[in-house]
Formats: C-alpha cells, structure tokens, sequence
C-alpha cells in the first residue's frame, strides 16, 4: 500500500504548483490590459480622426450615451445629444479649418474596465485633456471628457 503524503508535502506541492501558475495568470493578465490598451488607444485615434476630417458623427461615436464634457471654457456638455450640437457648431464656425496632433501623455487602468488617458493636443491651442473611458458591452466609451487650455512655451 502507497504512503500517503504528509501534510507538509501537500502544503509544499501546493506552493509549488502555485509558484508555477501565477506567471501564466498574470501572463494572460498582461496580454487582455494590453489588448485593452490597444481599443483604448484605438478609440481616441477615432475621435481625433473624426476631428481632422470634421466628422462631428466620427467624434461622437467614442461617448457614452450619458457622457459628461468640460470644455476650455468651463461650459458643461452633459449627453452625447449635446456635446453632437456644440461639436456641429464649432466645425461649422470657428473651427472650420482646425486640424489637432495628440499625443497620449499617460495611461492607466484603474479597474479592467475602467481607463483613465491624459492627452495632450496641439491646433490653434494646446489642450490637455483627461479621459476616461469605461467598458461598455465589449466597446470602450468615454464617460467623461475635461480639457484645459495651455499656451506653448514660446508663446
């Protein structure tokens, strides 16, 4: 008859077994943030594409339904209905013309999903902006959008 192992030898091969599994599980983790950060990145890309080629339906298909926009000017945009308006009026007007480069300054996850992006972004004005994004049904969204102007040092 077989000796059956002590406990000891358990708890032991457990660790073992462990030490060996937490590689993989964070190994899958790694892979699914970064396949994550990729969408992210993916749907800021949208929103700035649809901004150079003044697409105001490109731009507005990266919110939520229910998003919230703090503009340069502290004017509140709560919905995608009205960030659509202010958007529409601005292309049509003022920023007809306007062509933006950004550039993502720091990304994180504060939850799987939940991101948090800040971007910097030069046209006419430099913004700096803070975006977060939320996982939505698969789909990365931003729920909630606030910028603040800042003027280049050699101005």
């Amino acid at each position: 008859m077989a000796k059956k192992p002590s406990t000891e030898s358990q708890l032991l091969l457990l660790l073992v077994a462990t030490m060996f599994a937490m590689p993989l599980v964070a190994q899958s983790f790694d892979k699914a943030q970064t396949a994550d950060e990729v969408a992210v990145r993916a749907v800021l890309a949208r929103f700035y594409e649809g901004w150079n080629s003044h697409d105001v339906e490109k731009m507005v298909s990266v919110y939520a339904e229910d998003v919230d926009h703090i503009n340069t000017r502290a004017r509140w945009n709560q919905g995608k209905p009205a960030i659509r308006e202010a958007l529409r009026i601005f292309h049509a007007g003022p920023g007809k013309g306007d062509q933006k480069t950004y550039t993502i300054e720091k990304f994180r996850f504060l939850k799987p999903d939940v991101a948090v992006v800040q971007v910097r972004s030069l046209s006419t004005v430099g913004n700096i902006g803070t975006y977060v994004l939320n996982k939505q049904h698969g789909e990365w969204l931003v729920v909630s959008f606030t910028n603040v102007e800042y003027k280049l040092e050699s101005q």
